[in-house]
């Protein structure tokens, strides 16, 4: 039985930190996306916002700017979503989708002024915090009781994962709900219950383990 336990361990371990590892991955690709993003965005504002719009660069940096904006808008998760009162409006919108919303004003910037600034500094804002999120992955990688817990926390959350894979839920509610209080909590249970239950097992056997467990109940 012990075996078992430890072999289970290691299989989790091991899924913990193939899915690290992908994480990884996918952090590394959507600082290059946001990053490109950005740089295509700058490069608009300073050279074409408010002037002649006629010549094939403009047009090649506008359609790649509108083409990619849900997925940019995506990228940003909830720092994408504020709080917004249009001009000469008085009422606020709440969940406001800043990017896109402000990226199909860019042929016509009379109505906004600050909100193009506002998306430049929300995407380095959201750049500096997938890097740091690189480098916090990066240490999980080599920590074997992070790894388990990401291992066991990958069966916990597969309900919620299936729900993204077929496209019932988007990636952000999928980050949400993921990273719930209630489904962390949940994980460090399962956790905290299997390491008590191995350790009593080796030092007990299973056998005795077993007949205690049974008049417990």
């Amino acid at each position: 039985m012990v075996l078992k336990m430890i072999l289970v361990v290691i299989a989790l371990i091991i899924i913990g930190l193939i899915k690290e590892l992908r994480a990884l991955l996918r952090v590394v690709e959507d600082i290059d996306f946001l990053s490109n993003y950005n740089g295509t965005y700058v490069d608009y504002m300073n050279n074409y916002l408010g002037k002649r719009y006629d010549t094939p660069k403009e047009k090649e940096l506008h359609i790649k700017l509108i083409s990619e904006a849900p997925k940019a808008q995506r990228l940003l998760l909830d720092a994408g979503l504020v709080d917004y009162q249009p001009a000469f409006r008085g009422y606020m919108v709440k969940n406001y989708p800043i990017l896109v919303n402000t990226v199909q004003s860019l042929r016509n910037p009379s109505s906004l002024t600050e909100e193009f600034n506002w998306v430049n500094t929300i995407l380095i804002m959201q750049i500096a915090r997938y890097k740091e999120l690189h480098e916090s992955i990066k240490g999980n990688v080599l920590n074997p009781l992070v790894l388990l817990r990401e291992g066991v926390q990958f069966f916990v959350t597969l309900p919620i994962s299936l729900l993204y894979w077929t496209g019932v839920i988007q990636y952000s509610t999928q980050y949400k709900l993921s990273n719930n209080i209630v489904v962390k909590f949940l994980n460090f249970l399962i956790i905290s219950i299997g390491f008590v239950s191995a350790i009593v097992t080796i030092v007990l056997g299973w056998e005795q383990f077993k007949s205690y467990l049974d008049k417990f109940l």
